[in-house]
């Protein structure tokens, strides 16, 4: 298999080559040779080919990218069954990508391959039913649509079929059978989201038991998956003393690991997360009172679009400290 051309000597001494010596490399040869058969095999009837580099040159893999050249190639492997090249072809159609922008060609596309079971097309299929984007607005479809891509393996899809159960959108409502999904898809597959919405189940005690200790556990393996709202939860219930110790230090560091770094355009983060713990600055809750990080915290929030945290309350009285 062709690698990133590891047969090449260093960069500095390409740079003294004359440039057909480096892109005519036995690696690059050996790639275009392929494609060249793909298209003879593609243009002869075989469906896989035209699959193959359709999607080589829409995710440029191996060759330079190019959607627009890709967009027949897909087409045809489509019309061959080719699932994926349907997949494909509905996100170009959806996202304007070497085509205009067309919701409904979209949902044509993703239809054809969720009829052969491709799951991801039922899920994106299902997104477009939610939203009524392309195709009329249909929560029971759309759960279909996600109960088919969950049973295909993909997890984000059984959450999704959870959240229809949690909130009875497209399914009558049922936060046992929600739980059941979400408990499978944390423990059984580390889905962070799922983790998340399962503690917060469990804390509300909406539809099954209240445990606020389950739920701790819940948002801490969340926590340790890097979901932010779930170090944010958990920071709450530090915070609180609820299902765990009150420990308002570890509050601190868990509502600061929600927050994010002060890079907001990269580091995204929670705001409300880092307004808590401007707040606990400001007010020395727990925590040394310190002025100046409980302002840097509110410009986070601020930044991260969390409203109050461009309006921050003044510091308390000196003698309310």
């Amino acid at each position: 298999m062709c690698s990133r051309f590891p047969h090449l000597p260093p960069l500095p001494f390409l740079l003294l080559l004359p440039p057909i010596l480096v892109t005519g490399s036995g690696c690059a040869i050996g790639e275009a040779e392929r494609t060249r058969r793909l298209r003879s095999a593609c243009a002869g009837g075989d469906w896989s080919a035209c699959e193959e580099i359709g999607l080589k040159l829409f995710h440029g893999r191996r060759v330079f990218q190019d959607e627009a050249r890709a967009i027949p190639f897909l087409g045809q492997a489509c019309d061959g069954d080719r699932w994926e090249g349907c997949l494909e072809l509905g996100r170009a159609y959806r996202d304007g990508r070497g085509v205009g922008a067309d919701s409904r060609q979209a949902a044509r596309y993703f239809e054809r391959a969720c009829t052969g079971d491709f799951g991801e097309a039922c899920a994106e299929l299902g997104l477009l039913h939610e939203a009524g984007n392309g195709v009329r607005r249909d929560l029971t479809r759309a759960a279909d649509l996600f109960e088919k891509a969950c049973e295909s393996g993909l997890t984000e899809n059984c959450v999704r079929l959870a959240a229809a159960f949690e909130d009875g959108r497209g399914r009558a409502r049922d936060p046992v059978r929600a739980a059941e999904l979400y408990e499978d898809a944390c423990t059984g597959n580390d889905y962070a989201e799922a983790c998340l919405r399962l503690g917060r189940l469990y804390r509300a005690g909406d539809g099954i038991s209240r445990d606020p200790v389950r739920a701790a556990s819940l948002f801490e393996h969340g926590c340790n998956a890097e979901n932010a709202e779930s170090c944010a939860e958990l920071a709450r219930q530090y915070a609180d003393g609820e299902g765990v110790d009150r420990d308002p230090k570890r509050a601190e560091e868990l509502y600061g690991q929600a927050c994010g770094g002060p890079r907001w355009w990269v580091d995204g983060g929670d705001g409300e997360s880092c307004y808590r713990l401007a707040e606990m600055y400001r007010t020395g809750t727990g925590v040394e009172r310190d002025e100046e990080r409980a302002d840097e915290y509110f410009f986070r929030a601020c930044r991260r679009g969390y409203r109050l945290g461009c309006a921050p309350p003044p510091p308390p009285a000196p003698d309310s400290a």
